[in-house]
C-alpha cells in the first residue's frame, strides 16, 4: 500500500475521532486530533506521485528538522518513528546487510551501535526520519524521498557519484531508508552498477536480494532506475561504468 493511501486512511480515522470526541464534549483532545488529521491529509497529498514534494517536511541537507517542522508536523514525525521502531522489533530482520565489500544497505540507524563497522559514510534516503547526532563524521548525504516512492534519476546520480568518491577513499558506505527494502535498495542498485559490480540494475537487484531477501522495490523504483540507466550512464568500459570511471580519473 502506497504512503498516500496509508496516510490518507490515517487522516480520515483521526478526523472521525475528532468529530466523535467533540460530540462527547471532551475538549482537551479534540483540537490535537483535528491538527493531526489535517497534517496527515497534507502529507497524503504531498506524497502523491504526481505531486512528490518531500521537502514539505523541511528536512535539511544535514538531516535535521527545523523547529517549525517539528511544531507543524510533530504528530506525523512522532507516529512514523514509533511505527518504524515497532515494525523493526516485530520483524526480527537484521538492520543492515553487506552487499559487497564496503557497501551496506539497511534501515534507519538511531545510534552508532546500529551502523556497520568501519565508520561508514551514510546515504540517507528518508525524508521523514532524522539523522542521528551520533552518526559517523565520514560523511552524510541526504536523498530525501517519501516512503514507497523512488529517488529521482538526478538524485540517484548524485548519490552514485558521492558513493563512488567515498569508495575510492576506501570509506565504507551505508545506504539506508526506514527498513532497507525500497528506497535504499534503489540507490544501492545504481551504486553496484557504477562500481562495476553488476552489469545492470536488474542484476544488481538480484545480488541484493541474495543478501537481503525481503527487499521490496516497486514499479516507481524500477522506472527511475531505468531512466537513470538510460540517460545517466554511457556504455561500460573495462568493467566500470562511466560514472565510476569519471570519478576515478578525477582522483588520479
Amino acid at each position: 500500500m502506497g504512503i498516500s493511501i496509508l496516510i490518507g486512511l490515517k487522516a480520515t480515522t483521526l478526523l472521525l475521532a475528532f468529530y466523535f470526541v467533540r460530540e462527547l464534549g471532551v475538549n482537551l483532545i479534540h483540537l490535537p486530533l483535528l491538527h493531526a488529521s489535517l497534517v496527515s491529509y497534507l502529507i497524503a497529498i504531498a506524497s502523491l506521485p504526481a505531486v512528490n514534494l518531500p521537502l514539505l517536511l523541511g528536512k535539511s541537507s544535514d538531516g535535521k528538522f527545523p523547529l517549525w517542522s517539528l511544531i507543524i508536523f510533530g504528530p506525523y514525525l512522532l507516529f512514523i518513528r514509533l511505527f518504524v521502531l515497532l515494525r523493526r522489533w516485530k520483524s526480527g530482520e537484521p538492520l543492515y546487510s553487506e552487499i559487497s565489500e564496503g557497501i551496506y544497505v539497511g534501515g534507519w540507524p538511531t545510534s552508532m551501535d546500529h551502523l556497520p563497522p568501519g565508520r561508514p559514510a551514510v546515504i540517507d534516503c528518508t525524508c521523514e526520519l532524522p539523522r542521528s547526532s551520533a552518526l559517523t563524521p565520514n560523511g552524510y548525504l541526504s536523498v530525501a524521498t517519501w516512503d514507497t516512492r523512488a529517488p529521482q534519476p538526478s538524485q540517484i546520480e548524485s548519490a552514485v557519484r558521492w558513493a563512488c568518491r567515498k569508495r575510492t577513499q576506501k570509506v565504507p558506505v551505508y545506504i539506508h531508508c526506514a527498513f532497507g527494502h525500497g528506497r535504499s535498495v534503489c540507490v544501492t542498485c545504481a551504486v553496484l552498477v557504477a562500481l562495476g559490480l553488476a552489469d545492470d540494475w536488474k542484476s544488481a537487484e538480484k545480488i541484493i536480494r541474495g543478501k537481503r531477501p525481503f527487499i521490496m522495490m516497486n514499479n516507481l523504483h524500477r522506472k527511475n532506475l531505468e531512466e537513470w540507466s538510460k540517460h545517466r550512464l554511457s556504455p561500460k568500459r573495462d568493467g566500470l561504468s562511466s560514472v565510476s570511471s569519471a570519478i576515478l580519473s578525477e582522483r588520479s
